[in-house]
Protein backbone atom coordinates (compact mmCIF):
# COMPACT_ATOMS: atom_id res chain seq x y z
CA UNK A 1 0.00 0.00 0.00
CA UNK A 2 1.79 3.35 -1.36
CA UNK A 3 1.16 5.49 1.69
CA UNK A 4 3.24 9.30 1.26
CA UNK A 5 5.19 10.32 3.57
CA UNK A 6 3.27 13.97 3.72
CA UNK A 7 0.22 12.04 3.75
CA UNK A 8 1.25 10.41 6.53
CA UNK A 9 2.20 13.42 9.01
CA UNK A 10 -0.83 15.02 7.92
CA UNK A 11 -3.02 12.09 9.44
CA UNK A 12 -0.35 12.27 12.20
CA UNK A 13 -1.01 15.80 13.17
CA UNK A 14 -4.74 15.62 12.76
CA UNK A 15 -5.01 12.70 15.87
CA UNK A 16 -2.35 14.52 18.06
CA UNK A 17 -4.77 17.16 17.58
CA UNK A 18 -7.53 15.12 18.87
CA UNK A 19 -5.58 13.11 21.55
CA UNK A 20 -2.85 14.63 23.19
CA UNK A 21 1.26 15.61 21.73
CA UNK A 22 2.22 12.65 24.50
CA UNK A 23 0.11 10.14 22.13
CA UNK A 24 2.36 11.37 19.16
CA UNK A 25 5.04 8.19 19.21
CA UNK A 26 2.36 5.84 19.83
CA UNK A 27 -0.33 6.87 17.13
CA UNK A 28 3.38 6.91 14.89
CA UNK A 29 3.80 3.31 15.90
CA UNK A 30 0.55 2.09 15.64
CA UNK A 31 -0.01 3.43 12.38
CA UNK A 32 2.87 1.89 10.57
CA UNK A 33 2.01 -1.57 12.60
CA UNK A 34 -1.86 -1.73 11.03
CA UNK A 35 -0.43 -0.71 7.70
CA UNK A 36 1.79 -3.97 7.79
CA UNK A 37 -1.65 -6.01 9.04
CA UNK A 38 -3.37 -4.79 5.82
CA UNK A 39 -0.39 -5.98 3.66
CA UNK A 40 -0.77 -9.78 4.98
CA UNK A 41 -2.98 -11.32 2.67
CA UNK A 42 -5.27 -13.27 5.13
CA UNK A 43 -5.32 -10.65 7.56
CA UNK A 44 -8.90 -9.53 9.02
CA UNK A 45 -7.86 -5.95 7.42
CA UNK A 46 -6.28 -7.10 4.08
CA UNK A 47 -8.69 -4.75 1.68
CA UNK A 48 -8.81 -7.48 -0.83
CA UNK A 49 -11.50 -8.70 1.44
CA UNK A 50 -13.48 -6.09 -0.62
CA UNK A 51 -14.36 -4.41 2.94
CA UNK A 52 -12.42 -1.28 3.63
CA UNK A 53 -9.77 -1.74 6.48
CA UNK A 54 -10.84 1.10 9.87
CA UNK A 55 -8.92 1.34 12.68
CA UNK A 56 -10.50 3.08 15.46
CA UNK A 57 -8.21 5.43 17.80
CA UNK A 58 -9.64 5.90 21.21
CA UNK A 59 -8.32 7.29 24.65
CA UNK A 60 -9.94 8.30 28.02
CA UNK A 61 -9.93 11.94 29.26
CA UNK A 62 -11.26 11.65 32.74
CA UNK A 63 -15.00 11.15 32.49
CA UNK A 64 -14.78 11.87 28.13
CA UNK A 65 -13.62 9.71 25.51
CA UNK A 66 -12.41 10.63 22.26
CA UNK A 67 -12.23 8.75 19.27
CA UNK A 68 -11.12 9.15 15.96
CA UNK A 69 -11.90 6.63 13.01
CA UNK A 70 -9.17 6.26 10.37
CA UNK A 71 -8.99 4.65 7.25
CA UNK A 72 -6.09 2.79 6.63
CA UNK A 73 -6.68 3.32 2.88
CA UNK A 74 -7.26 7.15 2.04
CA UNK A 75 -5.23 7.66 5.64
CA UNK A 76 -7.34 9.94 6.95
CA UNK A 77 -9.90 10.74 9.63
CA UNK A 78 -13.27 9.49 8.46
CA UNK A 79 -16.54 10.89 9.20
CA UNK A 80 -20.01 10.50 8.85
CA UNK A 81 -19.65 12.18 5.28
CA UNK A 82 -16.97 9.65 3.94
CA UNK A 83 -17.80 6.70 5.71
CA UNK A 84 -17.12 3.89 3.71
CA UNK A 85 -20.05 1.46 3.50
CA UNK A 86 -18.75 -2.04 3.31
CA UNK A 87 -15.86 -1.64 6.13
CA UNK A 88 -13.95 -3.61 8.88
CA UNK A 89 -13.13 -1.88 12.44
CA UNK A 90 -10.45 -2.91 14.70
CA UNK A 91 -10.02 -0.87 18.23
CA UNK A 92 -6.70 0.82 19.21
CA UNK A 93 -6.83 2.76 22.87
CA UNK A 94 -3.88 4.76 23.17
CA UNK A 95 -4.03 4.82 26.91
CA UNK A 96 -3.98 0.67 26.94
CA UNK A 97 -2.94 -1.12 23.64
CA UNK A 98 0.56 -1.17 22.89
CA UNK A 99 2.95 -1.59 19.41
CA UNK A 100 5.65 -4.02 20.37
CA UNK A 101 8.62 -4.74 17.65
CA UNK A 102 10.84 -7.17 19.35
CA UNK A 103 12.57 -11.02 18.66
CA UNK A 104 10.54 -13.75 20.17
CA UNK A 105 12.32 -17.14 19.96
CA UNK A 106 14.80 -15.74 17.72
CA UNK A 107 12.64 -14.57 15.26
CA UNK A 108 11.72 -10.82 14.33
CA UNK A 109 7.74 -9.88 15.38
CA UNK A 110 5.45 -7.42 15.93
CA UNK A 111 2.87 -7.54 18.42
CA UNK A 112 -0.20 -4.86 18.35
CA UNK A 113 -2.78 -5.26 21.28
CA UNK A 114 -3.15 -5.41 24.95
CA UNK A 115 -0.15 -5.83 26.81
CA UNK A 116 -1.56 -8.41 29.43
CA UNK A 117 -3.04 -10.53 26.61
CA UNK A 118 0.29 -10.05 24.31
CA UNK A 119 2.34 -11.45 27.20
CA UNK A 120 0.15 -14.62 27.38
CA UNK A 121 0.06 -15.25 23.56
CA UNK A 122 4.00 -14.62 23.14
CA UNK A 123 4.70 -17.37 25.87
CA UNK A 124 2.16 -19.86 23.75
CA UNK A 125 4.16 -18.91 20.83
CA UNK A 126 7.49 -19.04 22.01
CA UNK A 127 6.52 -22.87 22.52
CA UNK A 128 5.26 -23.42 19.39
CA UNK A 129 8.38 -21.78 17.57
CA UNK A 130 10.44 -23.82 19.54
CA UNK A 131 8.65 -27.49 18.51
CA UNK A 132 8.81 -26.31 15.04
CA UNK A 133 10.46 -27.61 12.01
CA UNK A 134 11.27 -24.31 10.49
CA UNK A 135 10.83 -21.27 11.53
CA UNK A 136 8.74 -18.51 9.75
CA UNK A 137 10.73 -14.91 8.52
CA UNK A 138 9.07 -13.05 11.20
CA UNK A 139 5.52 -13.00 12.24
CA UNK A 140 2.65 -10.46 13.52
CA UNK A 141 0.77 -10.58 16.35
CA UNK A 142 -2.51 -8.66 15.77
CA UNK A 143 -4.63 -8.95 19.11
CA UNK A 144 -5.62 -12.86 19.05
CA UNK A 145 -4.23 -13.59 15.46
CA UNK A 146 -0.29 -14.50 14.49
CA UNK A 147 0.55 -14.53 10.91
CA UNK A 148 3.60 -16.18 10.42
CA UNK A 149 4.88 -15.55 7.62
CA UNK A 150 7.61 -17.96 5.25
CA UNK A 151 8.42 -16.10 2.55
CA UNK A 152 7.07 -15.96 -1.25
CA UNK A 153 3.73 -14.79 -0.06
CA UNK A 154 3.39 -18.29 2.24
CA UNK A 155 1.60 -17.66 5.52
CA UNK A 156 0.23 -19.60 8.25
CA UNK A 157 -2.09 -17.94 10.22
CA UNK A 158 -3.23 -19.08 13.98
CA UNK A 159 -5.96 -17.66 16.20
CA UNK A 160 -5.72 -18.09 19.28
CA UNK A 161 -8.77 -17.01 21.94
CA UNK A 162 -8.37 -19.26 25.14
CA UNK A 163 -8.54 -22.45 24.96
CA UNK A 164 -9.25 -22.34 21.24
CA UNK A 165 -7.14 -22.19 18.18
CA UNK A 166 -8.03 -21.84 14.49
CA UNK A 167 -5.33 -22.38 11.60
CA UNK A 168 -5.76 -21.33 8.19
CA UNK A 169 -2.89 -21.36 4.96
CA UNK A 170 -2.67 -19.17 2.63
CA UNK A 171 -0.25 -20.82 -0.69
CA UNK A 172 0.74 -23.58 1.45
CA UNK A 173 -0.56 -27.20 1.16
CA UNK A 174 -1.22 -29.77 3.83
CA UNK A 175 2.31 -31.50 3.59
CA UNK A 176 4.09 -28.37 3.05
CA UNK A 177 2.67 -26.97 6.38
CA UNK A 178 2.99 -29.87 8.36
CA UNK A 179 7.17 -30.11 7.42
CA UNK A 180 6.63 -26.55 8.33
CA UNK A 181 5.05 -26.65 11.78
CA UNK A 182 6.29 -30.19 12.66
CA UNK A 183 5.86 -31.48 16.35
CA UNK A 184 4.13 -28.10 17.21
CA UNK A 185 1.52 -30.02 15.51
CA UNK A 186 0.82 -32.30 18.36
CA UNK A 187 1.73 -29.89 20.72
CA UNK A 188 -0.81 -27.36 19.95
CA UNK A 189 -3.15 -30.50 19.63
CA UNK A 190 -2.43 -30.90 23.66
CA UNK A 191 -2.79 -27.46 24.43
CA UNK A 192 -6.03 -26.13 22.63
CA UNK A 193 -9.18 -27.79 23.13
CA UNK A 194 -11.81 -27.04 20.36
CA UNK A 195 -9.68 -26.39 17.07
CA UNK A 196 -10.51 -26.20 13.08
CA UNK A 197 -11.39 -28.44 10.59
CA UNK A 198 -8.35 -27.23 8.78
CA UNK A 199 -6.19 -28.23 11.98
CA UNK A 200 -7.67 -31.60 12.00
CA UNK A 201 -6.36 -32.29 8.66
CA UNK A 202 -3.23 -30.83 8.98
CA UNK A 203 -2.83 -33.17 12.22
CA UNK A 204 -4.50 -36.10 9.72
CA UNK A 205 -1.20 -35.19 7.85
CA UNK A 206 1.58 -34.89 10.32
CA UNK A 207 0.42 -38.15 11.79
CA UNK A 208 0.65 -39.61 8.13
CA UNK A 209 4.41 -39.29 7.68
CA UNK A 210 5.62 -42.28 9.94
CA UNK A 211 4.28 -45.14 10.80
CA UNK A 212 5.09 -44.63 14.83
CA UNK A 213 2.96 -41.01 14.40
CA UNK A 214 0.24 -43.01 12.66
CA UNK A 215 0.07 -45.60 15.32
CA UNK A 216 -0.47 -42.35 18.14
CA UNK A 217 -2.89 -40.61 16.23
CA UNK A 218 -5.36 -44.23 15.72
CA UNK A 219 -4.84 -44.90 19.38
CA UNK A 220 -5.69 -41.50 20.09
CA UNK A 221 -8.71 -40.04 17.65
CA UNK A 222 -9.57 -43.72 15.93
CA UNK A 223 -9.63 -46.38 18.75
CA UNK A 224 -11.44 -45.10 21.16
CA UNK A 225 -14.52 -43.65 19.08
CA UNK A 226 -15.24 -47.13 17.69
CA UNK A 227 -18.50 -48.75 18.05
CA UNK A 228 -18.48 -52.36 19.46
CA UNK A 229 -18.88 -54.18 16.12
CA UNK A 230 -15.31 -52.22 14.99
CA UNK A 231 -13.89 -52.83 17.95
CA UNK A 232 -15.04 -56.26 17.75
CA UNK A 233 -13.43 -56.96 14.29
CA UNK A 234 -10.04 -55.16 15.60
CA UNK A 235 -9.96 -57.91 18.69
CA UNK A 236 -10.49 -60.68 16.40
CA UNK A 237 -7.26 -60.18 14.48
CA UNK A 238 -4.28 -62.20 15.88
CA UNK A 239 -2.31 -58.76 16.36
CA UNK A 240 -4.07 -55.66 15.38
CA UNK A 241 -0.59 -53.54 15.88
CA UNK A 242 0.13 -55.43 12.44
CA UNK A 243 -3.50 -54.61 10.98
CA UNK A 244 -2.64 -50.66 12.00
CA UNK A 245 0.82 -50.76 10.49
CA UNK A 246 -1.02 -52.31 7.04
CA UNK A 247 -3.42 -49.43 7.11
CA UNK A 248 -0.58 -46.86 7.60
CA UNK A 249 0.82 -48.31 4.42
CA UNK A 250 -1.86 -47.84 2.42
CA UNK A 251 -2.77 -43.82 4.22
CA UNK A 252 0.94 -43.28 3.16
CA UNK A 253 0.07 -43.53 -0.48
CA UNK A 254 -2.85 -41.03 0.02
CA UNK A 255 -2.55 -37.42 -1.90
CA UNK A 256 -2.73 -35.51 1.37
CA UNK A 257 -2.92 -32.22 -0.15
CA UNK A 258 -6.44 -33.50 -1.64
CA UNK A 259 -7.75 -34.10 1.46
CA UNK A 260 -11.55 -34.35 1.56
CA UNK A 261 -13.57 -33.89 4.83
CA UNK A 262 -13.48 -37.69 5.27
CA UNK A 263 -11.49 -40.65 5.03
CA UNK A 264 -13.58 -43.92 4.75
CA UNK A 265 -11.85 -47.28 5.36
CA UNK A 266 -13.24 -50.70 4.19
CA UNK A 267 -11.50 -53.76 5.35
CA UNK A 268 -12.50 -57.16 4.11
CA UNK A 269 -11.86 -60.16 5.97
CA UNK A 270 -10.97 -63.76 3.68
CA UNK A 271 -12.15 -65.31 5.95
CA UNK A 272 -15.57 -63.56 6.19
CA UNK A 273 -15.72 -60.87 2.95
CA UNK A 274 -19.44 -60.30 3.86
CA UNK A 275 -18.70 -58.45 6.73
CA UNK A 276 -16.17 -56.05 5.99
CA UNK A 277 -14.68 -53.94 8.83
CA UNK A 278 -15.83 -50.13 7.85
CA UNK A 279 -14.56 -46.76 8.99
CA UNK A 280 -15.24 -43.33 8.82
CA UNK A 281 -13.14 -40.51 9.75
CA UNK A 282 -14.49 -37.60 9.29
CA UNK A 283 -12.89 -34.10 9.96
CA UNK A 284 -15.35 -31.18 11.35
CA UNK A 285 -15.15 -28.31 13.44
CA UNK A 286 -15.69 -29.99 16.45
CA UNK A 287 -13.28 -32.49 16.68
CA UNK A 288 -12.46 -35.81 14.67
CA UNK A 289 -15.48 -38.21 14.78
CA UNK A 290 -15.12 -42.27 13.80
CA UNK A 291 -18.35 -43.04 11.77
CA UNK A 292 -19.68 -46.75 11.42
CA UNK A 293 -20.07 -46.16 7.33
CA UNK A 294 -18.01 -43.99 5.26
CA UNK A 295 -19.58 -41.75 2.50
CA UNK A 296 -17.18 -42.67 0.46
CA UNK A 297 -14.31 -44.94 0.63
CA UNK A 298 -11.00 -43.98 0.04
CA UNK A 299 -8.95 -46.85 1.30
CA UNK A 300 -9.86 -50.38 0.88
CA UNK A 301 -7.94 -53.69 1.00
CA UNK A 302 -8.53 -57.33 2.00
CA UNK A 303 -6.74 -59.09 5.35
Amino acid sequence: MAVTRERFEMLVRDLVGRFSQADERKIREALDAFVKVTEIPVSYLNPASSYHPVVVFKKRFGNLEKSAMVSLLEFRILNRYNMPGWRREVEFRLDRDVVLRERVGGIEAVLIGDPTRLARLRDVMMRILQQMSTRPRNFVMFYSHVYMDFGNNRFIHLEMKGSDVFVRLVNLNFTEASRLLGKAIPYMDSVFGNKNIDFYKLLFVYSSETAGTFDWFFHRYVMPRLNPEQREFLNDMHDYRNFIRLLYSYVARLNKDRLGDEIGIRVARRANPNRPLEIGIAFTNRGIEVKRYPGTVTISFMV
